[in-house]
């Protein structure tokens, strides 16, 4: 069990199940070890448990010590990753996110057609539905296979394409009768009313759906309308969505921020349809905790109580190193930030961050702080193959967390450059904004991509997003960081 010396608990970026008084106490077993003059202070993931943050800092307990630092863990969220993967696991269930991303990614394979065949406006020509996977994952290995490899640009849906997008939806039976489910669902019990007769119809069986409360609200509200094959209504809201999700698709690829076509149609509909329940709010609540644990009382705030203790144990014979893994990386860069504020000039760090989920604006905004207080700087990631080679969330997304932030979590755009990313370090359109070209200089070629078999402080075998903490490899490099 990983000891009360070497670790603070937080929540909301405040003291938990440790105080402020269980920090001077920390303090004075840093002075009285054999590696008082080497503090390491590792920030792990917010995604993770609290007990698997402990587990991965008992694991690098001995690493830390053989390196010839104290080590101090950040302990400082709960288990959200299971409460968003539970959500995501029954959305890729659903029969409706199934039907919608399967016809889109057909009509989005159409349109792709049609504009490297230069039938740019014309109707798309699509593959026969039969011909395409029900099964998600087949449908991912499908579109691979028939997306272009080359950059496909300056591509729009036309309004004959819009309209026969809408027709090929609103002729769709499951989208109509999983409509009429939801809708049934959102109503209130018998006796009927007047809304759940009008969306679902009388005797149909309700669902119950994992969509945003405004969508169910729609789809439960809206009229029957004149559908587009005669005598048949037709509810639209969901096809509505379905467009909109597909022309943000085709503007991706069009301005190539797309994530490979299965992966990009999955995105657009989990934000269009699906929003109040993949990850957003809660990557904005973590994002929230590393700041706030920097707030003004040391009594009740963590980061400022360790920092106040960490000015008062420095001197210049004193080394301190930053370790932050996946969004731990984002702590680091708010720890640099007051350190700054409290620290003598000449107090330094080294830092190392282990697939950083931070963006790039992020970091630019930081970078004051890291050319003026870091000494050494090293960042472990995954190769984009290697990052795109795995399912991070079975059935429903082909590739890992950190391609999930950038596509999902950040922000409604889609494919926000994060810094532990590969993808980002091209050189090229369209990754030539001023935030990647000054974190990339700062970076230059200190970046270590996974695999790689380097030397003393170089090599990492992590094959997952969250393996590095782990993956031996990495922690023989992390010791010789250290050293």
């Amino acid at each position: 069990m990983l000891a009360m010396s070497h670790y603070l608990d937080l929540a909301n970026g405040r003291f938990n199940k440790t105080s402020a008084e269980d920090l001077t106490n920390l303090f004075k077993s840093v002075e009285q070890a054999v590696t008082s003059d080497h503090i390491v202070v590792y920030f792990h993931g917010g995604l993770v448990s609290r007990s698997a943050g402990e587990a991965a800092a008992e694991g690098l307990m001995r690493f830390c010590v053989g390196g010839g630092a104290y080590p101090v863990f950040f302990l400082w969220r709960s288990d959200l990753w299971t409460t968003l993967t539970r959500n995501l696991d029954e959305i890729a269930q659903e029969p409706v996110f199934k039907r919608l991303v399967k016809r889109l990614v057909q009509l989005a394979l159409g349109k792709i057609a049609n504009h490297v065949g230069a039938r740019a406006a014309g109707p798309v020509v699509l593959e026969s539905e039969d011909d395409l996977p029900d099964d998600l994952t087949a449908l991912a290995e499908f579109a691979a296979e028939r997306e272009p490899d080359a950059p496909v640009r300056s591509m729009t849906l036309t309004e004959m394409q819009v309209e026969q997008a809408e027709t090929e939806l609103e002729t769709d039976d499951v989208i109509q009768a999983e409509s009429r489910a939801i809708a049934a669902g959102a109503a209130p019990p018998a006796p009927a009313t007047a809304v759940r007769d009008r969306a679902a119809g009388p005797g149909v069986s309700p669902k119950p759906t994992l969509m945003s409360k405004a969508i169910v609200e729609e789809v439960a509200e809206e009229q029957w309308a004149p559908g587009a094959r005669l005598g048949i209504l037709t509810l639209l809201t969901l096809v509505k969505h379905g467009v909109a999700a597909l022309s943000r698709v085709i503007g991706r690829f069009s301005e190539g921020h797309d994530h490979g076509l299965y992966t990009t149609v999955v995105e657009e509909v989990l934000r269009e349809l699906y929003i109040d329940n993949i990850g957003g709010t809660m990557w904005k609540m973590m994002k929230q905790d590393t700041a706030d644990a920097f707030g003004d009382d040391p009594k009740i705030y963590a980061g400022t109580a360790f920092l106040e203790q960490l000015k008062a144990w420095w001197h210049p014979r004193r080394r301190i190193t930053l370790i932050g893994h996946s969004t731990g990386a984002i702590y680091i860069g708010n720890f640099l930030e007051h350190a700054d504020k409290l620290l003598e000039p000449d107090a330094k760090f080294n830092v190392l961050l282990l697939a950083p989920a931070c963006s790039f604006e992020f970091m630019a905004g930081k970078l004051p702080f890291f050319t003026k207080r870091v000494d050494r700087f090293r960042l472990f990631g995954l190769k984009d193959a290697q990052e795109r080679g795995y399912w991070e969330v079975p059935v429903l997304y082909p590739a890992s967390l950190l391609y999930m932030v950038s596509g999902l979590f950040e922000d409604e755009g889609g494919d926000t450059p994060i810094v532990g990313m590969q993808r980002y370090f091209s050189g090229a359109e369209p990754y030539l904004t001023s935030d990647i070209e000054s974190v990339t200089n700062y970076i230059q070629d200190r970046c270590i991509w996974s695999i790689a078999p380097g030397g003393p402080g170089l090599a990492t075998s992590a094959v997952r997003h969250s393996a590095f903490d782990d993956d031996p490899d990495t922690r023989k490099s992390l010791q010789a960081f250290l050293g």
